[in-house]
């Protein structure tokens, strides 16, 4: 395994699996990450216990990412906001590597949490993250100003886009958290 694995491994719920572990479809799922982060997250060795089942799942989420329309930045502010109101702490701190990877300034990254009223964040940004966030919270309870700034904002396919993104980075927040999935090492040290 990786040496990135962190410490606290021993306290997932399930093992995370070695490459050599992996079903032959999650080696070529796992290969695509790899080629673009640098490594395999614990996130997807914890999903390879399920076989090809946690193959076409992490697939799922590689093949969502690879095809949003909007700006990657965009989307990254989408999937840390949804992190965030999950308090997942293993997909905020990815997010926020992905984040500042990505160019984001340092004080929009220190201002996340106020982001409806920040100067930093615009009302395209404001909206979808509003949106995002009450989505977490309750999709069929979506405040009404909220429901009504964002229609106004942006297109139907724009809004259909963010409410997969968002609910996509939750259904991974559930998983990451129910399993007791640990940071990476290098990620973990942002934490310190």
């Amino acid at each position: 395994m990786d040496d990135s694995v962190s410490k606290g491994a021993n306290q997932a719920l399930v093992p995370l699996l070695r490459d050599e572990e992996f079903t032959p479809l999650m080696l070529e799922v796992s290969e695509r990450a790899r080629i673009r982060t640098g490594r395999v997250a614990n996130s997807a060795r914890a999903f390879a216990n399920a076989g090809d089942l946690g193959a076409i799942t992490r697939r799922f989420f590689e093949d969502s990412w690879a095809n949003v329309t909007l700006p990657i930045e965009f989307c990254l502010l989408i999937r840390y906001v949804v992190s965030s109101t999950n308090t997942c702490v293993y997909c905020t701190t990815h997010q926020t590597q992905l984040l500042t990877k990505a160019g984001i300034s340092a004080e929009k990254l220190a201002n996340m949490h106020d982001y409806n009223n920040h100067p930093t964040f615009n009302d395209r940004e404001r909206a979808a993250m509003a949106f995002a966030e009450a989505q977490t919270r309750d999709a069929s309870n979506i405040p009404e100003d909220v429901s009504k700034q964002f229609v106004k904002i942006f297109t139907p396919a724009e809004r259909t886009e963010i409410s997969i993104i968002a609910a996509t980075m939750g259904v991974l927040n559930k998983v990451n958290d129910a399993l007791k999935v640990p940071l990476e090492t290098q990620a973990s040290e942002l934490l310190s």
